[in-house]
């Protein structure tokens, strides 16, 4: 099974330029933690509730509504290609210890997202899932 048979291809972004206030909204109204930030129709960073605890709420002053995504954003982002196979996906997701793999093409074009989630649901959580479970849940 590849990647891309699994992947949510409905993904929710923000741009750079964006507000943290508006990235907050936009994960609010999504019901999620995470956000790829993409400018010009190619992957720059992700941005997750974590970076905007440290970033911006933590190590910030004033109010950190009005600081730019590019900011606060990650922008070291473990990607992988709707035709690689699983088994390769659950390898990275276990190895890094990440619940969420961008997945891109055509040299960063973002074409899907591929969660945790979406791996145990597509090997009804045997193989590259039990691996990424492993993975990501260490010292959890």
């Amino acid at each position: 099974m590849k990647v891309r048979d699994a992947m949510a291809e409905t993904i929710r972004t923000v741009s750079s330029g964006d507000t943290i206030g508006d990235a907050a909204r936009a994960m609010r109204d999504e019901g999620a933690g995470f956000l790829p930030v993409v400018d010009d129709d190619r992957l720059v960073g992700v941005l997750t509730d974590r970076d905007i605890v440290i970033r911006c709420v933590a190590e910030g002053d004033g109010d950190p509504r009005g600081v730019k995504v590019a900011d606060a954003m990650s922008t070291a982002v473990h990607t992988i290609s709707p035709d690689d196979p699983l088994d390769l996906a659950g390898e990275r997701m276990a190895d890094d210890a990440i619940r969420r793999l961008p997945v891109v093409e055509d040299g960063g074009r973002l074409v899907g997202i591929l969660s945790h989630g979406n791996l145990v649901q597509a090997t009804g959580g045997r193989g590259p899932a039990w691996e990424a479970t492993t993975g990501v849940t260490q010292g959890a």
